[in-house]
């Protein structure tokens, strides 16, 4: 049979039509899974628009599962990987995203970074590095943890109290909540007390005393700090909080009130940004002071926090990319949204200074800058960042339970610590 060259043409033409047709519908119909653990705050006003966005600007489908409780979302997360069904994208704190990285679990992403052109010293050098193996990214760091303390103007003023001002120190701490500790009934029973427990954060106070981590090197630990005085003296200082001085509650004191500053029962709180909505919420006036100095004199905060991250067994490598991107790249839709909700410190430096950050209209004239205190001298309260940590974490948990009672001295339980984690080094391929 003989076909006319426009005949030929017109077939080319529709079986090229046809090709890009399924191609497109291919390709609307790809569909990854984004998995996350965040409150229903977020959920209803940053994760939902933004898949709905991403959806409507790149035709990529998204399946999203949230689970609000932190344990309940890895014992989940943990099972899937096992099994071989992660979802693309997820969403681990520093020390899940670092222990998956080191098994291999994470997609690395150095070469998308760089056929995108993203410029990653817009991130702080040392949150970025958090997420830095051997020179290979995993993820791409939202926020961290930043740290700073609360206190309720409205009790310091009752207390005839001044507020605490940038240059402040652990002495100075200890000072305020003594002054704003009362018994108001004279029963021999606390009712206000001058600061919520901060106990699991003793690493901070360590830092802010000795300028350094717990450990050597934080990828490679080889030796540990626990014995060093400065660390002896920081831990015993936060059990004296609670058993000499009185000024922070125990346990007991606090029964079952799960955060005294937001009940007004205390008149600091040591806590993030993630709090700040709770804060918003309990109808009294109150501002934000960066961490007291301590003996190093220099200002310290917290470099961990959480990250994006895509799973090396992904499908859809380059559409989970573009989640990524979506969510935490600069100039990001998803970290434009959050800002907005006032829930987190940006690890983009070029959110730092937003307006929205410093500024924001639902707290005029706060000291939001008190969360970048420390910005030069980070580190991360998961120390090391190493898959040791999880057993390092047990232990002081453990023996620094005891202190915290008073069945120990900071002494005793850091000697303690110091044996187990002699054997741990010692071992340590056991853990890698």
């Amino acid at each position: 049979m003989i076909y006319s060259r426009k005949a030929l043409w017109t077939a080319v033409l529709v079986i090229v039509l046809l090709a890009l047709s399924l191609g497109a519908t291919a390709q609307e119909a790809t569909t990854i899974k984004w998995f996350m653990r965040w409150d229903q705050n977020r959920v209803e006003n940053v994760a939902m628009p933004v898949a709905e966005a991403f959806t409507e600007a790149t035709g990529i489908n998204i399946e999203f599962e949230n689970i609000g409780s932190g344990s309940d979302y890895y014992t989940k997360l943990q099972t899937t990987v096992a099994g071989g069904t992660p979802p693309d994208v997820f969403y681990p704190a520093t020390h899940v995203a670092n222990a998956y990285a080191s098994k291999g679990a994470l997609l690395t992403i150095n070469e998308f970074v760089e056929r995108d052109g993203i410029d990653l010293s817009v991130y702080d050098p040392t949150i970025l590095a958090n997420y830095q193996i051997d020179g290979e990214l995993h993820c791409l760091p939202i926020d961290h943890a930043a740290l700073v303390v609360y206190y309720n103007k409205e009790i310091f003023d009752a207390a005839g109290v001044a507020y605490p001002e940038d240059g402040w120190t652990w002495d100075d701490f200890l000072d305020t909540a003594q002054a704003l500790t009362l018994d108001t009934d004279g029963d021999g029973v606390t009712d206000q007390f001058g600061v919520d427990t901060f106990r699991n954060y003793w690493p901070m106070v360590v830092w802010s005393n000795t300028d350094r981590g717990l450990f050597d090197d934080i990828r490679h630990p080889t030796e540990f700090y626990g014995m060093d005085q400065g660390v002896i003296d920081s831990v015993q200082f936060v059990a004296d909080l609670i058993l000499e001085h009185n000024v922070m509650p125990s346990d007991e004191q606090r029964a079952d009130i799960s955060d005294l500053f937001a009940a007004g029962k205390a008149g600091m709180q040591v806590v993030g940004h993630w709090r700040m909505q709770r804060y918003l919420g309990s109808g009294f006036d109150f501002d934000m002071a960066a961490l007291p100095l301590g003996e190093s004199g220099e200002a310290v905060n917290r470099a961990d926090g959480s990250c994006f991250a895509i799973s090396a067994d992904t499908e859809h490598p380059e559409e989970a990319w573009e989640l990524v991107k979506y969510l935490a790249g600069p100039g990001s839709t998803g970290v434009n949204m959050l800002l907005d909700l006032q829930v987190m410190t940006p690890a983009l430096s070029e959110f730092k200074s937003d307006p929205r950050f410093l500024d924001p209209e639902l707290l005029p004239g706060s000291n939001k800058e008190a969360f970048l205190a420390g910005a030069g001298n980070y580190f991360s309260m998961y120390d090391p960042i190493h898959p040791m940590y999880s057993a390092f974490d047990s232990l002081w948990k453990q023996e620094l339970g005891e202190v915290w009672i008073g069945a120990a001295t900071a002494e005793e339980a850091m000697q303690r610590i110091a044996d187990e984690v002699a054997y741990i080094l010692e071992n340590i391929q056991d853990y890698e």
